[in-house]
C-alpha cells in the first residue's frame, strides 16, 4: 500500500463545505483484502492508537470503527481514520473523512477535512497520511507501531510544523469573528494576512492592523511609552507605568507602584516578553531579564 499523490480543494466541494485534501492510495497487494483477513490486526492498531476506539464511523456513535473492522472493512478506510486520529494528536482540528473507490481496482481516494486557514503549500496532511500508512502497515506486519517505533518523534516534528503554519492569535480571532458574522475570509498564502469580503467591500487585515491603519498609528502602538502618553492626554484611563533601564530601576518601580505589576518590553508586539501578575522582587528581576 502506498501514497500516490495528494491534491487540495480549497473551497466548498462535493464532499464538504470546507477545504479538503484528497489522498490517492494504491492498495497494491492489499486490494480486496479486509481487516478480518488479518487476525490480530485491529487489536494491534488499537494498542498503537487507543483513540480510535472513540471514532464513530458510519455508525454515528463511539466504537463504530471497531465494529466496522470486526465485520471487515478495507484498508483505505482504516488509513482514513488513522490519519484523522493523528491529526487530532497534533491539535489539528478536523473531523470529516471519507474513502471512495477511484481509478483502478486497487485505487482509493481518502478525503480528509483540512483546517480552513491551513496554507495550500503545507505538507502537513501528506506527512500525516504517510505516517498513517506506516502505522497500518506496521500493525499488519505484526508489531505495535507506537512511540517505541519512532512514531511519536515524527509526529512531534509534524506538530511543530503545523503550529508554525497556524495563524497568529490576533489574526485567528479576527478570522473566527468574521466567519461568525458571515463575512468571507481567505488567508493570503502562509502569511498572517486575511482578505475579508469581496470586490469593493474587501478589506485586508494583518494581525491587529487593517488596510486603513496609518503608519503613524503603527509607530505609536509599537512604543509603549508614547502610546501611554497619547492615551492619557486624550483623557482615557491608563494604568500607572514607569520605564526601567536596569533591574534596580525595575525594583524601584515595583516599590513605587505596588504589586501586582506587569513587566513588558518598551517596544514589542504579539505579547512577546510580557509578564503579568508579578508581586515579588525576584519575579520582577527575572521578568526584566527575560523582557530584555
Amino acid at each position: 500500500m502506498r501514497l500516490d499523490h495528494v491534491r487540495r480543494l480549497s473551497g466548498p466541494n462535493v464532499y464538504l463545505s470546507r477545504p479538503v485534501a484528497i489522498a490517492r492510495l494504491d492498495l497494491q497487494g492489499l486490494a480486496g483484502h479486509e481487516t478480518t483477513d488479518h487476525p490480530g490486526f485491529a487489536g494491534r492498531l488499537l494498542d498503537a492508537l487507543p483513540g480510535l476506539a472513540a471514532h464513530h464511523c458510519a455508525a454515528g456513535r463511539p466504537g463504530g470503527l471497531l465494529d466496522a473492522m470486526a465485520r471487515g472493512t478495507y484498508f483505505g478506510h482504516v488509513t482514513e481514520h488513522v490519519a484523522l486520529e493523528l491529526s487530532a494528536a497534533i491539535g489539528r482540528e478536523v473531523f470529516f473523512g471519507r474513502t471512495v473507490r477511484a481509478g483502478g481496482p486497487a485505487d482509493y481516494d481518502v478525503i480528509l477535512e483540512c483546517p480552513r486557514d491551513e496554507p495550500a503549500t503545507s505538507t502537513v496532511v501528506e506527512r500525516l497520511v504517510a505516517l498513517a500508512l506506516r502505522t497500518v502497515l506496521g500493525a499488519l506486519a505484526g508489531h505495535v507501531p507506537g512511540p517505541s517505533a519512532g512514531l511519536a518523534a515524527e509526529l512531534a516534528a509534524v506538530a511543530a510544523d503545523h503550529e508554525g503554519e497556524r495563524l497568529g492569535v490576533s489574526t485567528d480571532a479576527l478570522a473566527r469573528a468574521a466567519r461568525r458574522r458571515g463575512v468571507p475570509v481567505r488567508r493570503v498564502g502562509d502569511l498572517n494576512l486575511l482578505r475579508l469580503g469581496y470586490g469593493r467591500y474587501r478589506r485586508l487585515v494583518w494581525a491587529a492592523m487593517t488596510d486603513a491603519t496609518s503608519a503613524i498609528g503603527m509607530e505609536v502602538a509599537g512604543d509603549k511609552r508614547l502610546a501611554h502618553r497619547i492615551l492619557a492626554d486624550a483623557g482615557l484611563p491608563v494604568p500607572e507605568g514607569r520605564v526601567a533601564a536596569s533591574p534596580a530601576e525595575a525594583l524601584e518601580a515595583l516599590r513605587g507602584i505596588g504589586g501586582p505589576v506587569v513587566v513588558k518590553p518598551l517596544a514589542g508586539h504579539h505579547g512577546e516578553g510580557v509578564h503579568v501578575g508579578l508581586t515579588t522582587p525576584a519575579e520582577v528581576v527575572a521578568a526584566f531579564a527575560a523582557a530584555g
